[in-house]
């Protein structure tokens, strides 16, 4: 369950924490420096070193703040300025989960597949002629299909692409080995079948022997 981590706070809160330690820290340092030197400049001093390890700490936990909140809103293509300010964890928090839920319970945000294959046209019952149909801009679950892909759609976007290069590389590498186009004179397999090479090499027993021969590796 993602949860907002701790040292992760809203704007308001970090400015209110920060206040509250400039009394703090400087308040604690400028009584410790007069209680030792009993002077109102090392007062002053440990003062406003007090307020500068509370600036560093409220650096520090704006910066993981942001960072968060930055990497959160990655996976939604969201710019963390679009919010002007406005912005909190829980708000982000809130639109991530709203989003993850949307593209697992919306079956048009993921990619259909059934173990039995495709339906073949085939319905195992009628479709009801009285139902009303709606048109698909009406729909909720169409709604954000057009918008940028998502983080996962587009690592898995440049996947395809790069496993359709490879395999069109290992295609290109297939003909050029291949003996029938070599002897064929012929550079791809398309050109192959404008030649009378199927002619002179028909076998009406190719299917016939090509079983046998997976039917024989399987029982290997």
């Amino acid at each position: 369950m993602v949860s907002i981590p701790r040292g992760v706070h809203s704007y308001q809160t970090l400015r209110k924490r920060w206040i509250l330690s400039i009394f703090l820290f400087g308040g604690f340092g400028a009584l410790v420096g007069y209680i030792v030197a009993s002077s109102v400049l090392i007062a002053s001093l440990c003062f406003l070193i007090g307020q500068v390890i509370a600036y560093a700490d409220h650096v520090r936990l704006r910066k993981v703040t942001d960072l968060w909140m930055e990497e959160m809103l990655s996976d939604l293509h969201i710019d963390i300025d679009d919010f002007e300010w406005q912005i909190t964890p829980a708000l982000v928090l809130e639109q991530w989960k709203s989003h993850i839920r949307k593209e697992r319970t919306n079956p048009l945000m993921t990619r259909g597949n059934d173990e039995r294959g495709f339906t073949s046209g085939i319905t195992e019952s009628d479709l009801d002629a009285a139902r009303n149909s709606r048109p698909a801009e009406e729909r909720e679950e169409y709604q954000g299909l057009e918008e940028s892909l998502t983080v996962a759609q587009q690592v898995k976007a440049e996947a395809d692409k790069r496993y359709a290069e490879h395999a069109q590389q290992r295609w290109e590498e297939a003909e050029r080995n291949d003996p029938d186009l070599i002897e064929a004179g012929v550079k791809r397999l398309g050109d192959l079948i404008g030649t009378d090479f199927f002619e002179k090499n028909h076998d009406p027993n190719a299917v016939s022997k090509l079983m046998e021969r997976q039917s024989s590796s399987e029982d290997n």
